[in-house]
């Protein structure tokens, strides 16, 4: 049935472009914002793989780096603890690695669930850059794990 006729309201009642739901190797997509679009030129395309790519390596060294902050801050709350009983939790809660590690936290999640949408755009290249970035991001930062299990993961 055709309800081009009818009016549901607010917002732009022209034709709406869907997204694939299968995995497509196009140079033309629009990657998170609207203002980031390929569709004009391959070349924003390339820099948008490698900008991808870089995205994905940053995400594995903030893992790494956070494990490292929080194993410093760990060694320093066991050398307090020798010399006498912590502070309280308002004293813990707003220590200087504390707020960095809140920080690096909510950076690396809005950075995980932007490499998952850009991942879910169903290009192939895209999901390659990813893919890769994240893969040698791992190369260089998680050779070195400090901990077996991974407390910094959020989407993959």
């Amino acid at each position: 049935m055709d309800h081009k006729q009818h009016d549901h309201g607010g917002g732009d009642t022209g034709e709406m472009d869907m997204m694939a739901m299968y995995f497509t190797a196009g140079t033309k997509v629009t990657i998170l914002f609207k203002f980031w679009d390929t569709s004009n030129n391959v070349g924003v395309f390339v820099a948008s793989l490698i900008i991808v790519f870089f995205l994905a390596l940053i995400y594995e060294a903030l893992k790494f780096y956070r494990d490292v902050l929080y194993e410093k801050s760990a060694t320093l709350a066991s050398d307090r603890a020798v010399q006498g009983l912590l502070g309280g939790i308002r004293d813990n809660i707003f220590k200087r690695y504390h707020l960095v590690q809140t920080f690096l936290h909510m950076i690396q999640l809005v950075l995980s669930y932007f490499l998952m949408l850009i991942f879910m755009t169903y290009n192939v290249w895209l999901a390659v850059a990813v893919t890769l970035g994240a893969g040698v991001g791992y190369l260089l930062f998680g050779w070195n794990k400090r901990s077996a299990t991974d407390i910094t993961e959020h989407c993959h």
